[in-house]
């Protein structure tokens, strides 16, 4: 732990108390955000509600070593009693299918907790839309686990187009494209079919929730603004697929700009697949979370700069983010743990009567949990009209 975030906990007299709903042992993304919050020793884990399933949730309990009292089988029931303990938990951690975020979110900003939720938001734009009205109203924190924007060579590259050095931005591309054999192919039972490929959990458009955010996310984050419009071709491959598996979205920015996102389940034999190009009038960058640690920098009359995380000459927040010494790779669990640093430093400074602010403008939030929602719905109705333009 640095000197910085023992600080934190001196500060306080204790690490922050953290609750789950959802992320039992047979979560897909429960165990991740486990390891990230427990990298940095700032949190500890002492209530859940871990899954629909009693059973699942007793035995992550008993695994986790959760007080028997603190393990409950309903969410709303959740935060009720953890609001009315002393010792009650000052965030939640949401890592349930995204039907159900806005419900839980609701209760526990109601009941005056923190919030760190899994995207996308929720699962539809109104849904989001009065979610948001929910955070502002309760004047809670609230992060959204975009979590590849805490990649240090993704700030960094925030950091060059934030500096005018590609000059006068004219493209962004981004690619979550993989096709991996969990996701290229339905299984031969549908009963086996994950919840992301089914209709009914996010609506066919699905894989722009699941993996198109991200893309779009860090094409925001990175290119600094957000497009005014888009067109889209959403298509299925895979046999017996109820939902589309492959995406493509082309923007327009109101500065003359262009962007371009595909997203797709079958691109075959690739495992993630997840990358940003950004291209200037005099210099252009390249990032692939497969190869992370680098930051491709062309300038358009220079040699090509390689750059790498850890390297003296980065902004204070780069350089907090890396957190080894160059050529010792740190990778997807340290980043999704930057976020939950940045978080534990905004809740803290919130329970001591200071402003989250300065540690809340560099993480995701609730504007950008709407803005993907956003985008989910005018690409649905562009595919719908045959790949019309439509307003975002």
């Amino acid at each position: 732990m640095t000197g910085t975030m023992a600080q934190l906990v001196g500060m306080l007299g204790r690490r922050l108390r953290l609750g789950m709903v959802g992320g039992g042992f047979d979560s897909v993304i429960g165990e991740t955000h486990r390891v990230a919050f427990q990298t940095d020793g700032l949190y500890e884990l002492v209530a859940g509600a871990f899954s629909i399933d009693p059973a699942v949730t007793r035995a992550t309990a008993a695994g986790l070593l959760i007080a028997p009292d603190r393990v409950y089988d309903d969410f709303r029931e959740m935060a009720r009693r953890e609001s009315e303990r002393s010792d009650g938990i000052d965030a939640i951690v949401i890592a349930t299918p995204p039907q159900i975020h806005a419900a839980v979110a609701t209760a526990f900003l109601a009941a005056g907790i923190d919030v760190i939720c899994e995207k996308p938001l929720t699962r539809t734009l109104a849904e989001a839309e009065a979610l948001q009205s929910a955070v502002e109203a309760s004047g809670r924190v609230f992060v959204l686990t975009h979590c590849y924007s805490a990649f240090p060579m993704v700030r960094h590259a925030r950091d060059l187009v934030a500096s005018g050095a590609l000059g006068r931005i004219r493209m962004v591309e981004a690619e979550f494209a993989g096709g991996a054999p969990g996701v290229n192919l339905e299984p031969d039972d549908p009963a086996d079919r994950h919840w992301r490929f089914r209709a009914q959990s996010m609506g066919p458009e699905a894989i722009l929730g699941e993996v198109g955010t991200h893309a779009y996310h860090l094409m925001s984050y990175v290119g600094g603004t957000t497009p005014r419009r888009l067109a889209a071709r959403l298509q299925t491959f895979a046999a017996r697929r109820e939902v589309f598996d492959n995406a493509y979205l082309g923007f327009d920015y109101s500065d003359g700009a262009a962007g371009r996102l595909w997203a797709s389940y079958v691109a075959t034999g690739v495992q993630h697949g997840l990358s940003l190009r950004v291209f200037g009038d005099a210099a252009s960058l390249e990032w692939r979370e497969e190869d992370a640690e680098f930051l491709r920098f062309k300038p358009l009359n220079e040699p090509e700069t390689l750059l790498r995380a850890g390297q003296d000459g980065a902004s204070a927040l780069v350089t907090r983010s890396a957190r080894f010494r160059p050529g010792h790779p740190e990778g997807y669990a340290l980043a999704f743990a930057n976020i939950y640093v940045e978080a534990a430093f905004a809740i803290a400074a919130a329970r001591l009567g200071q402003s989250p602010r300065p540690w809340l403008d560099n993480l995701p939030g609730i504007a950008d949990g709407v803005a993907g929602l956003r985008m989910i719905e005018a690409a649905a109705a562009s595919n719908a009209a045959d790949g019309a333009w439509r307003p975002l």
